[in-house]
């Protein structure tokens, strides 16, 4: 999460074609006809006048929260700042600027505060994250756990395991040859000890009979990852940390 913010900042800006483009420096001069920002400025301006200030992140179809984000509302709350997703739509314009709002915000932010201090209020709700014992979603992790049996992490996201012959003549597959699978959900705690398995999703693969099916299939996908004895932790910011997992199977 180390410079989130100018990562998904420069991947919008690229994407609109401003390979080198500063938002800072062009909410000071936008195009005239550029009035997508030009009203994302002006709104920004009236709330700042009615004396709100807002710490902004960018958000769009596919992103994700913030992990540390009930530690960082708490934090803005210090420094009367108030919290919001900036919504950035995936449709793209030409000539029209997204994210003015958010960058009057970041000028009003740094001139008050002082320069890095958004990433100094993410650094500091991360510390407080990790300190509370939250439980993180793996794949907010900046190291995501993973199975010691395999040499990545995106290899410890599913998990293809043989069923009884007996239940294998039960399940019925897709016009594809599919048959069904689940999304398992369980906690990985920081020595890599996992518990309170649960069902995240369950494919029927478009036959109805292999929902009858599903508390057996469960059990048996449970038992399979009971088997893997240890995880690698999640990590944030080089510490251990307890996260909620998830594994889709494969029978």
């Amino acid at each position: 999460m180390r410079n989130v913010l100018t990562i998904i900042l420069t991947v919008f800006l690229t994407s609109c074609g401003r390979q080198h483009f500063s938002l800072e420096k062009y909410i000071q001069n936008p195009s005239k006809s550029d009035s997508t920002c030009i009203k994302d400025i002006e709104r920004a301006k009236t709330v700042v006048e009615n004396g709100v200030i807002i710490f902004c992140y960018p958000s769009s179809m596919g992103t994700h929260q913030l992990r540390q984000e009930k530690h960082l509302i708490l934090l803005c709350e210090q420094f009367n700042l108030m919290f919001m997703y900036e919504p950035y739509i995936d449709m793209i314009f030409e000539g029209q600027t997204q994210g003015c709002f958010g960058a009057y915000m970041d000028k009003v932010i740094s001139d008050k505060f002082g320069f890095g201090f958004k990433q100094h209020l993410l650094s500091q709700a991360d510390s407080m994250m990790i300190a509370a014992n939250d439980t993180v979603l793996y794949y907010l992790c900046d190291e995501r756990p993973k199975r010691p049996d395999v040499g990545h992490y995106l290899e410890s996201d599913y998990l293809t395991v043989k069923v009884s012959e007996e239940l294998r003549k039960q399940l019925k597959a897709d016009n594809e040859g599919k048959f069904p699978f689940m999304d398992i959900g369980f906690y990985i705690d920081k020595e890599g000890k996992t518990s309170g398995f649960f069902l995240n999703y369950f494919a029927i693969r478009d036959n109805e009979s292999n929902q009858k099916l599903k508390d057996e299939l469960f059990d048996f996908g449970v038992e399979q990852l009971k088997q893997i004895e240890s995880w690698e932790p999640g990590i944030v910011n080089g510490q251990k940390v307890i996260t909620e997992n998830n594994v889709r199977v494969y029978f």
